[in-house]
């Protein structure tokens, strides 16, 4: 008898162990699962460029190759210093690198250019005002090497001196607003940009293009 309460003993003892390793378990999945994270969204606006693919730390975020005016959806990423790359899909070719740290909760944009550079920026997830847009400017076109206004299509501009590579700042547009591109100063019009604008998101819209010709304007929702 004494024999029999001795296993059983033991067999409670191994039980608690097991129950116990099982919650730390669960305890690390769910502190993993709690950690914070930042996002990252990556669009090749290299017009001349083969598609690329986008590596956090080496870790590639994009399922298929990005080609010219293509971006990535949201990638969560740790918070934290990181390592971006932009490379020739399919390959070990490293085309572009930058660094970025990234902070909990924030969101940020990534842009590969024309001449193998990388911008990154932050993006503001504040949502408009009831019945308004919000939407950013960026001047990406290798082209427009000196400054730009943009303005919407009735002829108030918005954005005056933009820089190559700047982002402007936010604005709240009307529902359906289009917009027009102007050299610094000029009111001839350099590009009109008769984008789709919806109430209740935010935009951004960058202007690439390596000549004249070929100088356009594309549109990315970011919420």
């Amino acid at each position: 008898m004494k024999t029999i309460q001795f296993h059983k003993a033991k067999f409670i003892i191994a039980l608690g162990a097991i129950a116990l390793f099982s919650a730390g378990l669960s305890s690390c999945k769910k502190d993993k699962d709690a950690e914070p994270s930042a996002y990252i969204m990556a669009t090749n606006s290299a017009e001349g460029s083969t598609s690329q693919d986008f590596t956090v730390d080496d870790n590639k975020t994009n399922v298929n190759a990005l080609a010219y005016t293509q971006a990535t959806t949201y990638t969560p990423v740790k918070v934290g210093d990181h390592q971006l790359q932009f490379k020739s899909s399919g390959t070990a070719t490293v085309n572009s690198t930058a660094s970025l740290n990234t902070e909990a909760g924030n969101y940020y944009s990534v842009f590969y250019l024309d001449d193998k550079s990388t911008v990154t920026l932050k993006d503001d997830q504040t949502d408009p005002q009831p019945g308004k847009a919000r939407v950013r400017f960026i001047n990406l076109s290798s082209v427009l090497t000196t400054n730009v206004d943009f303005g919407v299509a009735a002829g108030t501009k918005l954005v005056t001196g933009l820089g190559r590579k700047a982002a402007s700042a936010y604005y709240e547009i009307n529902a359906a607003t289009a917009f027009s591109l102007y050299l610094a100063g000029s009111t001839s019009v350099l590009l009109n940009i008769p984008v789709t604008i919806q109430a209740g998101h935010i935009y951004t819209v960058y202007v690439s293009g390596s000549t004249g010709a070929t100088l356009s304007y594309h549109l990315i929702m970011n919420k």
